[in-house]
C-alpha cells in the first residue's frame, strides 16, 4: 500500500504543481500492469485530496511554524489526511504508511516533521475553518463568481460541486432490460449505482456512460432524416453518437481539432456500430479549411468552457483554473459561434452548450451574438429541473442529480 500513497502523492504533485490535469497526471504516474484495485483507491484517495484540498491543506499547514518548502512532502501530508476523513483509515496507519512513503520519496529529512504533524493534525478535535476557500473548498476568485452569478443559490451549486457525482448512462433506444432508475423526460436516462455498471453491455455497445444532462442536447436538436448536422468541437464524441443513436438517417459531420481526440470519437462510434458521412480535424474558428457545401440544416456548438459545472467530476478544475482563463475562453467562444453560424442554412437551427455555469459564457455570450447577428432569434426550450435565464436554460449542478449545462437554441 505504500506504493499507492507514492504514486498517489506523485500525482497531486503534478496537478497542484506542474498544472497537469488529473487523468492525464494518473496516466503519467502509474504503471500499465497496475491492479485494478490499486488503481481504484489511488484514484479515489486522489479525486478526495483535490475536492477538499483547501481544508486538509489547512490541517497540517497549521502544525508548521514556517511555509513548508517541499512541495512533495506537502501533497503526500494533504494525501494522508485524505485517508482520515474520507478512507477512514487509521490514524496509526496513517502515520506509519506516510512515514515509510517518505522514505520511498527520498525524503529521509522529512520523516520526523511527518510523524509530528500527522500526529498533531490526526488529534486535532478543535479544527476549524479559517477562511471562504476552507469552507466551501473553492478558490476566492470563483466563489466571487459565483455568488455574483447566483446570488439566490450559489451555497447549492459550492456544495453539489464537493459532492462525488452520480453515474447516468445512456441505453441504445429499443433496448428492453436497460438496467437503474428511468430519466423522468429521457427516456433512454438510467442512473444507476457505479458498481453495478454493467461492462458487458458497455462493451455490447448497448449503453454508453453520459450524464443526463448532456443527454438533452440531442433530443433538443431533434435530429430527422436526411438532415445535414454538424457536431462542432465534438470529443468524445457521446453527443454525436446520441444524434446517431436517436436517428442514423442523419448526414451527420463530426469536427474535432485534437487527433487523438478524433481517434476517440471514431472508436466509439464503432463500438456503438454507427457511421457518420465525415469525421474531420479542423479548427472550429477557421471552417475555410475544412467546410464543404452545402449549409448544415442543424449545428450542436458543445463549446470549450470553464467546465464549471461539472466540477464534481473533474475537481482537479476548480484547482487549476485561473481567472484570466475566462476571458480566453469567452474570446474563444466568440470566434466559435461567429464562424459556425456562416455555415448554418437559412432556416437552420444552431444549439449552443456549454458545461458552465458561469453567465459570461452563457447567456451573456448568446446576447452578445444575437445583438451582433440580428438574421438569428431564440426559439423556446423547456427543460423541466433546470433555470430559465434571459436567454437560454440553465441547468444547475445536481438539479435533478444532474451535471451543470446550459442550453440555447438559436434559428437562423
Amino acid at each position: 500500500m505504500n506504493k499507492n500513497r507514492y504514486y498517489g502523492t506523485h500525482i497531486l504533485y503534478r496537478v497542484l504543481i506542474k498544472h497537469e490535469h488529473l487523468k492525464s497526471a494518473m496516466t503519467a504516474v502509474l504503471p500499465k500492469t497496475i491492479e485494478a484495485q490499486d488503481k481504484a483507491w489511488i484514484q479515489h484517495i486522489c479525486y478526495m485530496s483535490l475536492r477538499h484540498y483547501f481544508s486538509l491543506s489547512a490541517r497540517w499547514q497549521k502544525f508548521l511554524h514556517k511555509p513548508l518548502k517541499d512541495q512533495l512532502v506537502g501533497q503526500l501530508l494533504t494525501l494522508s489526511l485524505a485517508q482520515k476523513f474520507y478512507a477512514q483509515a487509521p490514524d496509526h496507519a496513517i502515520v506509519h504508511e506516510a512515514v515509510n512513503t517518505a522514505g520511498m520519496l527520498k525524503k529521509s529529512w522529512a520523516k520526523g516533521l511527518i510523524n509530528t504533524v500527522l500526529k498533531q493534525s490526526l488529534a486535532d478535535r478543535d479544527f476549524r475553518s479559517g477562511n471562504a476557500q476552507q469552507q466551501y473548498e473553492h478558490p476566492d476568485w470563483w466563489l466571487a463568481l459565483v455568488k455574483k452569478d447566483w446570488p439566490d443559490d450559489w451555497t447549492d451549486i459550492i456544495r453539489a460541486n464537493n459532492q462525488p457525482p452520480p453515474l447516468w448512462i445512456r441505453c441504445r433506444p429499443g433496448l428492453t432490460d436497460c438496467p437503474g432508475r428511468p430519466h423522468a423526460q429521457l427516456s433512454n436516462a438510467r442512473l444507476i449505482n457505479d458498481k453495478q455498471l454493467p461492462h458487458d453491455l458497455l462493451a455490447q455497445g448497448h449503453i454508453s456512460v453520459q450524464d443526463a444532462a448532456a443527454q438533452w442536447a440531442a433530443h433538443l436538436l431533434n435530429p430527422q432524416n436526411d438532415e445535414r448536422i454538424l457536431d462542432a468541437c465534438a470529443a468524445p464524441g457521446g453527443k454525436s453518437c446520441h444524434l446517431l443513436e436517436l436517428n442514423p438517417n442523419i448526414q451527420l459531420d463530426i469536427l474535432e481539432q485534437d487527433p487523438q481526440r478524433l481517434q476517440l470519437i471514431d472508436d466509439n462510434l464503432q463500438r456503438l456500430n454507427l457511421t457518420a458521412r465525415r469525421l474531420i480535424q479542423g479548427d472550429a474558428t477557421e471552417p475555410d479549411t475544412w467546410y464543404r457545401e452545402p449549409k448544415y440544416d442543424k449545428i450542436l456548438l458543445d463549446v470549450p468552457c470553464s467546465a464549471s459545472g461539472v466540477v464534481r467530476r473533474h475537481p482537479d478544475i476548480k484547482l487549476l483554473r485561473q481567472p484570466e482563463d475566462m476571458t480566453l475562453l469567452t474570446r474563444l467562444q466568440t470566434r466559435i459561434l461567429q464562424a459556425a453560424a456562416k455555415l448554418l442554412a437559412d432556416g437552420g437551427r444552431l444549439l449552443y452548450v456549454t458545461c458552465s455555469v458561469f453567465r459570461a459564457e452563457n447567456e451573456r455570450q448568446i446576447k452578445r451574438f444575437l445583438t451582433n447577428n440580428p438574421d438569428f432569434s431564440e426559439q423556446t426550450i423547456i427543460i423541466p429541473d433546470s433555470q430559465k435565464c434571459k436567454y437560454g436554460v440553465q441547468i444547475l449542478p445536481g438539479q435533478a442529480d444532474m451535471d451543470g449545462f446550459y442550453y440555447c437554441l438559436l434559428r437562423k
